[in-house]
This record gives structure tokens, C-alpha cells and sequence, in this order.
């Protein structure tokens, strides 16, 4: 193991999707709880991080190889994944996979006596969210979603200025909100393109800002969208605390000419009022905050990444 830990880990974890751009994050975040990462899983093999902290951990290419392992361990036979519980070394699985794999695989973990972190967006649907409610109810398990502008410190103090605002105040804000985030040509050829398997613009690159827009403004009583395409989701919200026009976009044509000139990829802006918000900076330790959170027992949990799920799929399905 990596030297600058001397305490015995707290907890074993799996992790799947471990190859993934956002898996280091997970990995350090792991690793900085004092925490041992025992298994990893990945369709690829290319998960070199995994020797940075972990180099004793256990790789597989497959959920069913590593299925297969732990049901060695214990001297199973591999199959009736519903019946028997497989991990009593795993205390949380952690999964970092495509967004259409979040669904089987939280259900995999809850059902094998884990305790279940998985990367945003948690699933697709709202009917998923409480088909996850009753697994937790049958399993004593929990789900947790990985929320991390809820602890951004910059966020965190907006809401509550807004909400110290409305004390004195019944007055509507008006808020515009855009962030593009260009992608190449890979992208089209990617599952991030499929909405099936995505859940579109709204859910791949907006869930995080209809999250964080709900915690500021509300759940938007309604809705309009101006323009919906495969790349491109304008509209606006009709919030109790304020109407936002939102605009979020995978096409490098709506950088401005100076983002381009600079080979800057992505931009992101809220104005509130007439006054920019800047919350550009400050994500770099946010996942492991959010990990330090559940495992105090303050995660985000189905009920909270459930409004925004709802939202994004509301759109998606307009």
C-alpha cells in the first residue's frame, strides 16, 4: 500500500467501472478515508491507477468473474445472485460504470449485503429510485448518490444567503444558467450519445445543475423547452424562488470565439439578479468530502438524488 497511512482500514470496498474518467476520484477518495479497496472491476484493463493506492486489489473483467471469486471465497456455487449474499469482506461498493448500468448494479450490491455509492446520475427513471426503495427496506442497505455541488463551500453559502433573503423579501429571482462542455467526435460513437442508455443532455451533463437549482430555487412548479436536440437542451424553469433559463450544450460552436481561440473546452455561468456566481474552482476535493460524509452517516441517499432524476426525466420524455 501507498505510504501515509498508518491506521487499519475502516471498511472494504469493490468498485466498479474502474477504468472510467471518473474512477481515480473514487480511488483517492478510498484511500483518503483510510479505507482498502479489495476488488475492482472493469470491461477494460487499463487501470494502472490502481497500483498508485491499492496494488494489492483484486482486478476482474466481468461483475460475474468477480461474482465467481467471491462466491469461491465462500465456497458457493456461482448463481442465484438473490439468494445468497456474497461479500462479507465488502462493506460498500462504490460504481463509477455508464449511467444504464447503475440500475443492475446498485441492486447487485444491495443484494449482497453492500451498502451501495454510485456516480451521478444515480438511475434513469423514478420508478427505479423506489424499485431501490424497497431493496433498502428488504436489505438494511443503503444507496448513496454522489452530490458533490451540495458541498461546494461557494454553493453552500448562496443558498444561504437566498434563504436569508426570502425572510425579508417576496421577490422572484431571475436566473440564467449555462454551461457548455464541448465533446469531439469520440462522443457520437459513445453510450454517452445513446439516450437510452445516457439519459440525454439532461441527465449526462445537467443533473448536477437541475440538482443544484432545486436546492436553491425549489422544485419548478412547471417548464418550458425552447430547444431540445442530441447535443443541445434550452428551457426554462418555473421555480418557487425564481424562473432560471437554463441553457447546456456538448457543441464547441457555442464557446465564444475567445473560449476557442484560448482551446478552452467548456464554460460555465450563473447569473442571479444581474450579479455572476462563480463557482468554477473548488470540485477538486469534493468527492472525497462526500465520501467522508457517508461515512459519517450524512450521505445523499435515494430521496435526495430523486427530485432531479424526476426533473431530468420529465424532460426527457417531453
Amino acid at each position: 500500500m501507498t505510504k501515509g497511512r498508518k491506521q487499519m482500514p475502516k471498511y472494504g470496498f469493490g468498485l466498479l467501472g474502474a477504468a472510467g474518467y471518473v474512477a481515480p476520484r473514487h480511488i483517492q477518495a478510498i484511500f483518503e478515508t483510510g479505507n482498502e479497496l479489495l476488488y475492482a472491476c472493469d470491461v477494460t484493463d487499463s487501470v494502472g491507477v490502481l497500483d498508485r493506492n491499492f496494488p494489492q486489489c483484486k482486478f476482474f473483467l466481468s461483475v460475474a468473474e468477480m461474482e465467481e471469486e467471491l462466491r469461491s471465497k465462500r465456497g458457493q456455487n456461482v448463481g442465484a445472485l438473490e439468494k445468497e449474499n456474497l461479500a462479507q469482506d465488502l462493506d460498500f461498493l462504490s460504481i463509477c460504470t455508464p449511467n444504464y448500468l447503475h440500475f443492475p448494479q446498485i441492486k447487485f450490491g444491495l443484494k449482497n449485503n453492500m451498502h451501495v455509492i454510485c456516480e451521478k446520475p444515480l438511475v434513469l427513471t423514478e420508478k427505479e429510485v423506489h424499485e431501490l426503495e424497497k431493496i433498502e427496506q428488504e436489505t438494511g442497505k443503503r444507496v448513496y448518490s454522489i452530490l458533490q455541488l451540495r458541498l461546494h463551500p461557494q454553493i453552500i453559502r448562496l443558498k444561504a444567503l437566498l434563504e436569508s433573503q426570502r425572510q425579508n423579501s417576496s421577490k422572484r429571482s431571475k436566473v440564467s444558467l449555462n454551461y457548455v462542455t464541448s465533446r469531439g467526435p469520440w462522443y457520437k460513437k459513445s453510450w454517452k450519445f445513446d439516450i437510452n442508455k445516457s439519459g440525454g443532455v439532461a441527465s449526462n451533463i445537467g443533473i448536477h445543475f437541475f440538482d443544484m437549482l432545486i436546492q436553491l430555487f425549489g422544485y419548478p412548479d412547471s417548464y418550458e423547452i425552447l430547444n431540445k436536440s442530441d447535443e443541445q437542451l434550452k428551457g426554462i424553469l418555473h421555480c418557487p424562488y425564481a424562473d432560471v433559463n437554463f441553457f447546456l450544450s456538448i457543441k464547441q460552436e457555442d464557446l465564444s470565439l475567445n473560449l476557442r481561440d484560448t482551446n478552452q473546452r467548456s464554460w460555465r455561468e450563473m447569473i442571479i439578479d444581474g450579479s455572476p456566481f462563480d463557482f468554477t474552482n473548488g470540485f477538486t476535493d469534493l468527492h472525497i468530502q462526500s465520501y467522508k460524509e457517508i461515512l459519517a452517516g450524512r450521505g445523499f441517499g435515494l430521496a435526495d438524488a430523486l427530485p432531479a432524476i424526476r426533473l431530468c426525466e420529465s424532460i426527457r420524455l417531453s
